[in-house]
C-alpha cells in the first residue's frame, strides 16, 4: 500500500511545469582607469572602506552626531522594524517543518431524522459529543516546498538587513554633509560680518569725503548699495545656518528648537581621499543596496520554485485521539474512546488558472528583481565614476582657491603697510581687505564642496556598511 501511494503521488507530480532560466544578471563592471590615477586619491591595499571612515575628519562632535543619528533617527528605526517583521515571518515559516498539534471539542444538540441511520436514535433528540484532546497534522515536505518557503523568508530577512544598512549609510552621509555645511556656514557668517564692517567703514569715509567736497556723491551711493548688499548676504547666511541646524536636529531624531544650539568643531580637511586599490565587481557587491538587490533575487527564485511546486500533490499525516458518543452520560467512558491515523493526499486539479497565474507572477517578480539589480549595479558604477571625477575637479578648484587666497592676503598686507606708512590712503586698504574676505568665503565654499565630494565617494563605495556578500 505504501509503495502504491508514493507511486501515485509521483505520477501526479509529473504534470507540474519546469523552472525556466529567467533574465540574465550583470556579472562584471569596470571603473575607468584614469579616474584611479588622479592626484586627489591615494590607493590603499584595503578591499573596502573601513567602518566609520568619517573619523578621518578627526572631529569628535561629528562622530557623536553620527552615533546619535544611528540610534535615534526615526527613518532608520523604521528600517529596523521591517527587519523584525521579516524575522517574525521567518519564525512563522519555520513552523512548517514541525507537526501541528491541536485540541478539539464539540457538543451538539441533534434532532435525528426518522429515516436516518442512527438506529435507536432515529426520530429522537440527543446530545452528541465529539472530543479530541489530541489532533496531529504533519505535512510531508517530500517536494521541499516548505523548505523553499523558509529559504525565501530567510532571504527576506537578509534583504531587510541590507536595506537597513543602506538606510544607515545614507543617513550617515546626510549627517556628515549637513554638519559640514553648518560648520562652514558659521565660519562664513564670521567672515561676512567682517565684510559688512569693512564696507560700512568705507561708506563712512566716502560720506566724509563727499561732505568735505573731495568726492562726488556717486561713490557714496554706490558704497551704500554695497553695504545693503553685504548685509543681505549676511542675513541669508544666518538664515541658511538656522535651516541647517533644524535639518541636523531632524537627522538626529530631535524636534526643531531655537534654544537647542548645535556646537561644531573645526574639521580636518584631508588633502587626499584614500580608497581601495582595486574597485572591481567584488567591491561593488559589498554595497548595501546591491546586497539587498542580490538577496531580493534569491528570494524571488525561491518564491518561483514555491509556485512551481504548488502543482505537486500535498501529502499529510493525520492522527487524532478522543471520544465520540451520543448522549452525555458516557462522554468520557472507555467505550466512547476513538482514534485514527493515516496519510492524506491533496492534488489541485482545477483552480481556475490560479496556480498558473501565481507562477507567472513569481516569474515576473524574479525578472523584476534581476532588472532592479542590473540597474543598481549600473547606477553604482556611475556614482563611483562621478564621485572620482568630482574629486579630481574639486581638488583643482581648492588648490586654485588657496593660491588666490594667498595672493589676496599678500595684496592686503601690502595695502595695509602702505596705509600705515602714509604712502597710500585708506580706501585701497579697505578694498583689498574686502576682496580678501570675499576670497575667504569662496575658499570656504570650495573646501565644503571637497568635503561633500569625499562623502559622495565614500557613500558610492558602500561607506563601510556592506555586509557579507550574497
Amino acid at each position: 500500500m505504501r509503495i502504491s501511494f508514493l507511486a501515485l503521488a509521483l505520477l501526479l507530480a509529473g504534470c507540474a511545469p519546469t523552472i525556466r532560466q529567467g533574465a540574465p544578471m550583470i556579472n562584471q563592471a569596470e571603473i575607468p582607469a584614469q579616474l584611479m590615477q588622479s592626484k586627489a586619491v591615494i590607493l590603499t591595499q584595503d578591499h573596502r572602506l573601513p567602518e566609520m571612515w568619517w573619523q578621518r575628519f578627526h572631529d569628535k562632535e561629528l562622530d557623536q552626531f553620527i552615533a546619535l543619528a544611528l540610534n535615534n533617527n526615526p527613518g532608520l528605526q523604521e528600517a529596523e522594524d521591517r527587519v523584525q517583521m521579516a524575522q517574525a515571518v521567518l519564525s512563522e515559516s519555520e513552523s512548517l517543518n514541525l507537526p501541528h498539534i491541536d485540541s478539539q471539542a464539540q457538543i451538539l444538540r441533534l434532532k435525528s431524522s426518522k429515516l436516518g441511520n442512527h438506529d435507536i436514535y432515529n426520530g429522537k433528540t440527543a446530545s452528541v459529543s465529539n472530543i479530541n484532546p489530541l489532533t496531529i497534522n504533519y505535512h510531508l515536505d517530500i517536494w521541499h516546498r516548505d523548505s523553499e518557503i523558509i529559504a525565501a523568508s530567510q532571504d527576506d530577512v537578509q534583504k531587510q538587513l541590507s536595506q537597513a544598512q543602506q538606510s544607515a549609510l545614507l543617513l550617515s552621509a546626510s549627517v556628515i554633509k549637513t554638519y559640514c555645511a553648518l560648520n562652514t556656514a558659521k565660519k562664513m557668517i564670521t567672515v561676512q560680518q567682517d565684510v559688512v564692517q569693512s564696507v560700512q567703514n568705507e561708506w563712512i569715509l566716502r560720506q566724509n569725503a563727499y561732505q568735505a567736497g573731495i568726492q562726488s556723491r556717486s561713490p557714496q551711493l554706490k558704497q551704500h548699495a554695497a553695504v545693503l548688499h553685504e548685509q543681505e548676504a549676511l542675513a541669508g547666511l544666518q538664515k541658511h545656518a538656522e535651516a541647517l541646524q533644524f535639518a541636523l536636529l531632524e537627522l538626529l531624531g530631535k524636534s526643531a528648537n531655537l534654544n537647542d544650539k548645535i556646537t561644531t568643531a573645526p574639521i580636518h580637511v584631508p588633502e587626499h581621499f584614500a580608497l581601495p586599490q582595486h574597485i572591481d565587481f567584488d567591491l561593488l557587491a559589498q554595497r548595501p543596496d546591491i546586497q539587498a538587490a542580490l538577496w531580493n533575487i534569491k528570494q524571488w527564485k525561491h518564491l518561483e520554485k514555491v509556485a512551481q511546486l504548488s502543482f505537486y500533490p500535498n501529502i499529510n499525516i493525520n492522527a487524532l485521539a478522543g471520544f465520540n458518543v451520543i448522549g452525555l452520560h458516557q462522554m468520557l467512558g472507555s467505550d466512547a474512546f476513538q482514534y485514527a491515523a493515516g496519510p492524506a493526499i491533496d492534488l489541485p486539479l482545477f483552480e481556475g488558472g490560479a496556480l498558473e497565474a501565481r507562477l507567472h507572477r513569481n516569474e515576473a517578480g524574479y525578472d523584476l528583481a534581476v532588472h532592479t539589480y542590473n540597474r543598481t549595479v549600473l547606477s553604482a558604477v556611475r556614482q563611483i565614476a562621478d564621485a572620482l571625477s568630482a574629486l579630481q575637479y574639486t581638488q583643482t578648484q581648492v588648490d586654485e582657491s588657496n593660491d588666490t587666497l594667498t595672493i589676496r592676503r599678500d595684496t592686503m598686507q601690502i595695502a595695509q603697510n602702505a596705509y600705515a606708512t602714509g604712502i597710500d590712503g585708506k580706501f585701497p586698504y579697505l578694498e583689498s581687505l574686502i576682496e580678501m574676505d570675499h576670497t575667504k568665503l569662496h575658499d570656504m565654499e570650495e573646501n565644503l564642496a571637497w568635503l561633500n565630494d569625499i562623502t559622495d565617494a565614500a557613500t558610492a563605495l558602500g561607506g563601510g556598511f556592506g555586509g557579507t556578500q550574497s
